[in-house]
């Protein structure tokens, strides 16, 4: 009886697990994969052979070398392919979970995060092109932070894990902005172990409180952390002093004439602009989520009216990019929906009202992650480095031809730090934040936000079999 009532407990936990697998089970018997650039990389290797092929896209494309070796071969595998994204797709709740230890809390956290993706955004070029050269990295990202924080209390990295860690970091390190993002990690990795011994801080305690001081351990989880940072520092340089980058700037540009005019400011406009559309103008979902996250926190923490309104501003801003659009037609001139635009006046008020929403949310937020975080500035200067790499991976698009040609695939990145970021928040205000969670107003907190989560599986399953593949970018 006492055993049944323990697996019965162990069920119960992993039930948010549960609902990720059954809702990735339901996506990936809707996906209908090689469309687009999946038809490309299936027929890539038929004239040149494999590597051959591999060495033309370096030179010629792409420096994601390693992704497209593993893509022509997977891509002649769909039902392979197809099982091996969903078992992606259902675990990366579980990595993103054991970085913050686990937990109630943080499981239903950590499986909201991943269900509030907007999937389909992985079949706009081809469904295997897509995730293995967005998703697959990103899941690779997490799994090196889930070794990191093993690797931080202490924790013996096995074999297989330390392996593994490698091959993945090669992997996801040959997505560029993913490749940047861990090198800034393992920077910030190392600044905290450096911090920590010349503060002469105790060892983290591991999850039984025994402190582990085995240098063999140690020893071991250095040896696999030094090789995930050598082929992430190869792979960069191999990114950077790639000939195809050229190349390939070369036929978007004759793709998009204007561009080659632009200035630095209209680079950076147009990165600027393409964020605010996707995220604020769009009101997207993930942002929608964060935002009142942050504020509903900054409410538990400090109590405060003023403050939880000043974190609250994305929500407003939000709310007349939506409601009051909607309601009040003649006020849409002061909620600029942005298109894929080209040209642009300096001089009207609808070129910089976009820069104003999006830079009233940014300052709204950095403010509600000091209230939550200020007690611990190193958490909050590291907060901010996360979500810099984040808004800069989304910033830099602008300076490239091919911003719109990409799609909003390429805000995986920045979809996910914002997440993590906001988990970390949770994470550290997890007790306060369960015994908000008793009361009626959070209660009624978390039927708002699954409700927009389950709004947003709705969407997705929808939209499955409706994706319009954009126009083959071999990429």
């Amino acid at each position: 009886m006492e055993n049944q009532n323990k697996v019965r407990a162990d069920l119960r936990q992993l039930k948010p697990f549960f609902i990720v697998a059954f809702v990735g089970i339901i996506y990936h018997l809707r996906i209908r994969p090689m469309a687009g650039d999946d038809v490309f990389f299936s027929q890539a290797t038929s004239e040149l052979g494999l590597w051959n092929y591999l060495i033309q896209r370096y030179e010629t494309w792409t420096s994601r070398f390693v992704i497209e070796f593993l893509l022509v071969w997977i891509i002649k595998y769909p039902i392979l392919w197809r099982l091996i994204d969903l078992a992606l797709f259902i675990s990366f709740p579980v990595l993103i979970s054991k970085i913050f230890d686990g937990g109630k809390l943080l499981d239903w956290c950590a499986a909201a995060a991943v269900l509030l993706y907007p999937f389909h955004d992985m079949g706009t070029a081809g469904w295997i092109t897509t995730t293995v050269n967005y998703f697959w990295p990103v899941w690779g990202m997490f799994f090196v932070g889930f070794l990191l924080k093993k690797m931080l209390v202490h924790k013996k990295i096995n074999i297989v894990e330390g392996i593994a860690g490698v091959l993945v970091c090669v992997i996801a390190s040959s997505h560029e902005q993913v490749a940047v993002i861990l090198f800034v990690v393992f920077i910030l990795y190392g600044i905290y172990l450096i911090c920590g011994k010349s503060k002469k801080m105790p060892l983290v305690q591991d999850s039984a409180g025994s402190t582990l001081t085995d240098k063999k351990v140690i020893h071991s989880n250095n040896l696999y952390l030094a090789g995930m940072v050598l082929v992430n520092i190869i792979t960069l340089i191999s990114i950077l002093f790639c000939p195809g980058n050229a190349g390939r700037n070369t036929v978007s540009i004759a793709d998009l004439p204007i561009f080659e005019t632009y200035g630095f400011g209209d680079k950076l406009y147009l990165g600027l602009l393409s964020i605010e559309r996707v995220f604020i103008a769009n009101c997207d979902a993930v942002f929608l989520t964060v935002a009142l996250v942050l504020a509903m926190l900054v409410y538990v923490k400090t109590d405060d009216y003023k403050k939880t309104i000043i974190s609250a501003l994305p929500v407003l801003i939000l709310f007349g990019q939506t409601a009051m659009r909607t309601a009040y037609p003649g006020l849409s001139g002061l909620f600029v929906m942005p298109q894929e635009i080209t040209e642009w006046s300096w001089g009207t008020l609808s070129t910089w009202l976009p820069m104003v929403y999006l830079a009233v949310t940014v300052a709204a937020m950095l403010y509600a992650l000091w209230i939550i975080l200020g007690e611990q500035p190193i958490e909050y200067i590291y907060a901010l480095l996360m979500l810099g790499c984040g808004f800069g991976a989304g910033m830099i698009l602008g300076f490239m031809a091919t911003i719109y040609v990409s799609g909003e695939r390429v805000y995986i990145t920045l979809y996910f730090i914002l997440l993590f970021v906001t988990m970390f928040c949770i994470y550290r205000m997890e007790d306060a934040v369960e015994e908000k969670l008793k009361q009626t107003g959070g209660k009624l907190a978390v039927t708002l936000l699954a409700l927009i989560c389950l709004i947003n599986i709705g969407f997705v399953t929808l939209s499955l079999s409706l994706i319009h593949i954009s126009e083959p970018t071999r990429r």
